[in-house]
């Protein structure tokens, strides 16, 4: 994300019937949907505040997080060790496909989403986190119906280098853990947690939406099929083009045992 001399920008994605951007601070955070409804992919939005970093379609900071790596990291005490193991998992993924530590795991945070006076707050206490959020709406202000946000922030002294994130997930109206073998609960359904981990670590790392059209096996789609069975574990090969343009690939061996969507 490019920012003009001291000028921070702001742009929020909401997952209603179409994607908002807003031009307001120095924060960003990004909303998955429960359905297949199109949106318009998070790299047009940037480019029309001029806020985008990057010239390849689908990448919302070109320079990532290469000043700070690895992503040093911590989930929240409510949420258990099973889905933890679910979103490293996630993290095992991307990091396979640029053949390179991007994260590490620092243990749990003693704090909850109730810590959290709005959506942003998280980004003030030095954590990169992941929370569960059961007030959603009332801590988000976003829609029920958005299964997690990804909140970050650019470095202040280096403006093209992502520095803080949080994970934000909808426990409010949804259940997260393992789709192929747990089950939907009364009106909340069961969302694969290693399928959202990766797209919104995909955010956090530098990605941005990209629709189905152009790449309909990417995990950075702007929706995500939910529900006993649904899973999204795979990167496509436009997903790792993409973050590849980012951070590289530092071992080849290593990048080479990834499985591709869609093969």
């Amino acid at each position: 994300m490019k920012i003009h001399s001291h000028k921070r920008i702001l742009v929020t994605y909401l997952a209603a019937m179409g994607l908002v951007a807003t031009t307001l601070g120095g924060y960003v955070a990004c909303g998955a949907q429960t359905y297949r409804v199109l949106v318009d992919n998070d790299t047009a939005a940037l480019g029309a505040t001029g806020a985008s970093s990057a010239n390849l379609a689908g990448v919302h900071s070109a320079f990532g997080w290469k000043t700070h790596l690895p992503v040093r990291f911590r989930t929240s005490k409510a949420i258990p060790g099973p889905t933890v193991a679910q979103i490293q998992n996630a993290m095992n993924t991307w990091e396979a496909s640029v053949g390179r530590t991007l994260f590490v795991y620092e243990g749990e945070d003693s704090q909850t989403s109730a810590n959290f006076a709005n959506l942003y707050a998280p980004l003030t206490d030095g954590i990169n986190g992941h929370y569960f959020d059961p007030n959603w709406s009332t801590a988000t202000n976003k829609p029920k119906g958005v299964l997690a946000t990804a909140i970050w922030e650019n470095d202040p002294r280096d403006p093209r280098s992502i520095a803080k994130s949080d994970i934000r997930y909808n426990s409010e109206s949804y259940l997260f853990g393992n789709s192929i073998d747990e089950y939907s609960q009364g009106e909340r359904t069961i969302v694969d947690m290693e399928s959202l981990a990766l797209h919104e670590l995909g955010h956090v790392l530098g990605l941005g939406h990209v629709s189905t059209e152009e790449d309909r096996y990417s995990v950075m789609n702007p929706a995500l099929f939910i529900g006993e069975g649904m899973i999204t574990r795979s990167l496509s090969r436009g997903d790792i083009e993409r973050i590849r343009s980012i951070y590289g690939v530092e071992d080849e061996s290593m990048a080479e045992k990834l499985t591709i969507a869609g093969e």
